[in-house]
């Protein structure tokens, strides 16, 4: 294949004296398979950098942490067990490893998202036979053999984070129902679903009346008329049902969660080239929007992407299919500053916006460096997606109109049908966001990104701002990640991709993946306007910073 290599035009229009909003940061949580890795160094390293962010605090959002188990993590699974029953059947609780997965997330600074899942061993209505961890297959994805046990567990387990961490924190947290109901993680009907949330929601406000309980995490509702039935039927009991405790109509519920990927590999070592593509992302979290909009007595509750990636199999790696490389490289970084940009300003016709996407990705314990698992870091080495972050988090708490007026790259992408990448031929799309500060100082976070990863076209940017204070001087700093450029992958491909690296290699590895901010000039703004020139890489992410001198 022969990718676009020419450059293209594009003009960002920044207005400070257009309307000024809040800035919602819709981006600051992540979420994993593998609860275990929490409380590991490197686990609770990563969770440092992100409790340490200056936009912090981060929601962290765990598989597995209900399920049985000696707490031994693994590609895909984790455990705490803590529920079992003696002897006599009686329940047994024990908070040992919940606590250190709970404490960890505090400790760095970081706040817990508790997904309520999944059925504990002793709980579950598996056939005998089944085995209970099985990633895909175990029989931790049945429904309780006892409906008022679960409450117990939800009621008891509230009342521990009650009494461990204080009124005050946990407050803060939010509480969700599973995962992905409509796909394996559940082998019980939708019906059978709303019944555990009706016992779930009693356990849970019976102790903590003020927590935040949501779902149903569904899957990409575009891509699978089942998924968006499933939706549909829980928020129809929700709002309109019988509540399987009480037998009143509708059942309390304090936020929406469902999920959206933007495409899907298998195991396929020899896979020919696909990519993710932000359309399919985007029409699937369209889709979710339009039936919460079928809902009006839900309107004003916070909508909730609890996932929302690339594609969906984050413990994938470049041995299962070769596609997956891209989660190393700054293309991963510009898809989700992509998205972030594109989700920010998502409303339905009826008014339902996102006000929360969840990164998936965390990091994998005993892996190759680089293994394209999809992941922020690697063996303690920054990908180039956690300095997405970092950017992010420099961003004021107001924002600024910003347009990007990419006429050619909305003309190629016009072209092509919903769901499908970015024609090879296409220049990138530049999207962006603008804030302010308390100072004066202005951050303007800019993006580019093709869908395609061979696709290597430069965008020359014009950045025209209006409304600063007249004749006023600003030093203008620039951060970029690309390409060579605060990126640790592209340094250790130069370094021939060594899997036992050095002392001095993982200290020039770790120097790479350090955010770069440089200074690039003085910029006068004179009657309060002006224009500011930059050139953008295929995939890059980038922050202007304008400070007042």
């Amino acid at each position: 294949m022969t990718a676009q290599s020419n450059a293209h035009n594009a003009t960002v229009t920044v207005r400070l004296d257009g309307s000024r909003t809040p800035l919602r940061r819709i981006w600051r949580s992540v979420g994993y398979d593998e609860p275990n890795y929490t409380y590991t160094p490197s686990g609770r390293e990563l969770l440092g950098k992100l409790g340490g962010m200056s936009d912090a605090p981060y929601f962290i959002r765990c598989h597995f942490i209900l399920c049985s188990g000696d707490g031994t993590g693994r590609l895909k699974w984790g455990s705490t067990n803590v529920y079992s029953e003696d002897a006599d059947g009686n329940p047994v609780y024990s908070w040992t490893l919940i606590d250190r997965i709970l404490d960890a997330t505090i400790e760095t600074g970081c706040i817990p998202f508790v997904e309520l899942g999944f059925m504990p061993e002793a709980l579950s209505t598996a056939p005998a036979g089944t085995p209970y961890d099985d990633p895909r297959h175990g029989g931790w994805r049945f429904p309780p053999k006892d409906y008022g046990r679960w409450l117990e567990l939800i009621r008891h387990l509230a009342s521990h984070c009650l009494e461990r961490y204080g009124l005050a924190a946990v407050s803060r947290w939010y509480w969700e129902l599973w995962n992905e109901p409509d796909i394996f993680y559940w082998t019980g009907s939708s019906a059978e679903f709303c019944r555990l949330y009706d016992y779930t929601e009693a356990g849970l406000h019976a102790v903590l009346p003020q927590a935040l309980l949501g779902g149903p995490a569904t899957t990409s509702s575009a891509l699978r008329p089942q998924s968006n039935q499933f939706l549909r039927d829980f928020l129809e009991h929700i709002t309109h049902g019988v509540n399987s405790l009480t037998g009143q109509r509708g059942t309390r519920l304090d936020f929406i969660s469902y999920h959206s990927k933007g495409g899907g590999y298998g195991v396929e070592p020899n896979a020919a080239k696909k990519t993710p593509t932000m359309r399919t992302l985007l029409s699937n979290v369209a889709a979710g929007l339009a039936v919460i909009n079928d809902f009006p007595a839900l309107a004003g509750r916070e909508v909730i992407l609890s996932e929302c990636d690339p594609d969906g199999w984050a413990a994938g790696s470049i041995h299962d299919n070769p596609n997956l490389a891209y989660r190393n490289s700054e293309y991963y970084a510009s898809y989700v500053a992509c998205t972030a940009n594109k989700l920010i300003d998502l409303r339905a016709e009826g008014g339902a916006r996102i006000d929360g996407m969840l990164t998936w990705a965390f990091q994998f314990e005993n892996r190759e460096y680089f293994e394209g698992h999809r992941s922020l870091s690697t063996n303690g080495i920054d990908k180039p997606v956690l300095n997405v972050f970092r950017l992010l988090a420099k961003l004021g708490s107001v924002r600024l109109p910003l347009e990007s007026n990419d006429h050619e790259g909305a003309k190629g992408r016009e072209e092509t049908r919903r769901g499908a990448p970015d024609n090879e031929n296409s220049p990138p799309d530049i999207s962006g966001m603008a804030a302010t500060d308390e100072s004066g100082g202005v951050q303007i976070f800019l993006c580019s990104h093709h869908d395609d990863w061979d696709v290597d076209v430069s965008t020359e940017v014009s950045v025209v701002l209006s409304g600063l204070d007249p004749n006023r001087t600003y030093a203008v700093q620039r951060s970029l990640v690309a390409r060579g450029s605060s990126n640790a992958y592209t340094a250790w491909l130069a370094m021939g991709k060594p899997q036992s690296p050095s002392a001095t290699q993982i200290a020039e590895l770790r120097a790479a993946a350090r955010l770069k901010t440089e200074k690039v000039g003085d910029f006068v703004a004179t009657d309060g306007n002006g224009t500011l020139a930059m050139t953008l890489p295929a995939h890059s992410v980038c922050l202007l910073q304008l400070i007042p001198a």
